[in-house]
């Protein structure tokens, strides 16, 4: 039986890595019917080689940057399938993906499935380590079995497509944070969003120390982007217990000096 499911990815700078998470998406045995790129008005505007490796790849281009919760509400309405995967450029899957993602939806109430993000054993950059123990949490151990999960994520996600459509869509104005704030509406209404232990993404991107801290601002801050005294007060205690705590433990030094700028970095981002 053929499955109803298109995919999306989308590309900010991201160029050198898109055509590995493209053809992540080819090499499974289910066949998506559309592979969407949504360029977000990439500063390098170079000439995608991987457009002419399957007919079903499609390009938008934005004429400005306009931000993720606007290029996942774009998805939506172009894309019409039952299901939905979406990736980031800089993000691939490994065969068995979407069938075991798709074997998940097992009631109308699941909306969606994710997994699991891992840094790509082959890329090497200095804040590998932190991002690895603090942003995708991979030296915890989550189990084996599924669970109901608290919030949304994108980085590697199957969606049931109406769900989303009916609790609104992703909100278009949201540079950030996207995902939690769809979560927060779908969970309210009831729906279940399913995390997997099982399912892995693989993250290829090369973060410096200043993009490790922006994604943690962007990961924790929400979508008003609040970070008052009381929240740099929990951020400061938090890192030290347990980040830097952790980080000593495993005698890394490189994260600690990471772990302890956190705080500080995202306070300054608040105010300026």
């Amino acid at each position: 039986m053929k499955i109803n499911i298109s995919a999306f990815v989308l590309n900010y700078n991201h160029e050198k890595y898109l055509e590995r998470s493209i053809t992540s998406i080819l090499e499974h045995d289910i066949k998506v019917n559309q592979i969407l790129i949504i360029d977000d008005n990439s500063r390098k505007q170079s000439d995608l080689n991987i457009l002419l490796k399957d007919k079903r790849i499609k390009l938008i281009k934005n004429s400005k940057n306009m931000g993720r919760g606007y290029c996942r509400n774009l998805a939506l309405n172009y894309l019409t399938d039952t299901y939905l995967l979406c990736l980031d450029a800089s993000n691939y899957i490994k065969p068995g993906f979407i069938q075991k993602a798709l074997s998940n939806f097992t009631s109308d109430q699941i909306c969606a499935v994710s997994g699991l993000i891992n840094n790509d054993p082959n890329t090497i950059f200095f804040a590998k380590k932190w991002r690895c123990r603090h942003l995708f949490k991979q030296e915890h151990n989550f189990g084996d079995s599924i669970h109901f999960a608290k919030s949304l994520t994108t980085y590697g996600t199957v969606f049931k497509r109406n769900a989303l459509i009916n609790v609104g869509n992703f909100n278009p104005l949201l540079r950030h944070s996207e995902d939690k704030d769809l979560g927060k509406r779908l969970l309210d209404a009831n729906y279940k969003i399913i995390g997997d232990p099982q399912l892995i993404v693989y993250s290829m991107k090369k973060d410096t120390i200043l993009s490790v801290l922006e994604r943690y601002w962007r990961w924790y801050c929400g979508t008003n982007e609040k970070f008052q005294l009381k929240d740099y007060w929990h951020a400061f205690k938090a890192s030290f217990r347990p980040m830097i705590q952790e980080d000593i433990k495993d005698n890394d030094w490189k994260s600690a000096l990471i772990s302890f700028l956190c705080p500080h970095y995202g306070y300054c981002r608040y105010l300026f």
